[in-house]
């Protein structure tokens, strides 16, 4: 004789239904409060920084400057071991320079980020290649906030660009 026992299916339905409320009511609140996700074009952002150009610049002169150091200090080593020394030393302080000039944009980016993201209560900001559907571009308002925060207006070359 074979037993049926439509109890068990409605436990489980039963149990599966109280799963479910439960992790609507846990998840609710994560999801009320992340109520909008926004999204930037972060290597735009950075090659459009006001200061970008000042700052690659200033890194230039820093490489120039160390080779020219680099040069004098060689004429005076003698053996191939020496200067590898000398250029593995120099090498250090330019990757040093560098990251220091790559340091301050990223920070100042980042703190307009914050601001435009607070200014439109948008909870999270992601890099646009992690998009693939929805949210706020917020690209165009934080190049806007970067120009501003320096007194300046967006260079029309950028405007462009963000058409």
């Amino acid at each position: 004789m074979i037993v049926k026992s439509k109890g068990v299916s409605g436990l489980r339905k039963q149990t599966l239904g109280i799963m479910l409320v439960l992790l609507v009511a846990l998840f609710a609140p994560a999801m009320v409060s992340a109520n909008s996700i926004g999204y930037v074009d972060f290597e735009f952002l950075f090659y459009a920084h006001p200061e970008y150009d000042v700052k690659n610049s200033e890194l230039q002169v820093a490489a120039e400057e160390l080779y020219l150091k680099i040069q004098a200090e060689a004429e005076e080593l003698e053996t191939q071991e020496e200067m590898d020394e000398l250029l593995a030393e120099y090498e250090l302080e330019f990757e040093r320079i560098e990251q220091q000039v790559r340091l301050d944009l990223v920070t100042f980016i980042l703190e307009i980020i914050e601001q435009v993201a607070e200014s439109r209560s948008i909870d999270i900001v992601v890099p646009e290649s992690s998009i693939i559907y929805g949210g706020v571009n917020l690209t165009a308002p934080i190049i806007e906030a970067m120009y501003g925060a320096y007194g300046i207006s967006v260079p029309s070359s950028i405007r462009e660009l963000l058409q």
